[in-house]
């Protein structure tokens, strides 16, 4: 088992090996990441990764990585709605602003 910690938030939230991170929000509103599609399209639910962090998730997928570029997002910005955890860690997200 692992923490999530969701800044600007400041909430943490607990998280096993294979969580997705919007389920998380879901069962801790608290946590302010705000999202529409749930399905990698709208870009809503965009959140940082720490360098430091990124090899505790599972990779982009195709369709998370198109709308990412739409937005012209590096490798330390993803999608919260696709975002699943590959390993239990302790990592750090934070809610990028809306467009």
């Amino acid at each position: 088992m692992g923490t999530i910690r969701f800044e600007p938030a400041g909430i943490t939230c607990l998280a096993s090996s294979g969580a997705n991170v919007l389920d998380i929000t879901d069962e801790t509103p608290a946590t302010n990441v705000p999202y529409s599609c749930r399905s990698s399209s709208c870009g809503t639910c965009r959140v940082f990764v720490r360098p430091e962090d990124r090899d505790a998730f599972e990779p982009a997928e195709d369709d998370e990585q198109e709308v990412l570029d739409v937005f012209g997002d590096g490798p330390d910005v993803r999608l919260a709605c696709q975002l699943r955890l590959r390993k239990d860690a302790d990592v750090v997200l934070t809610v990028v602003e809306p467009v």
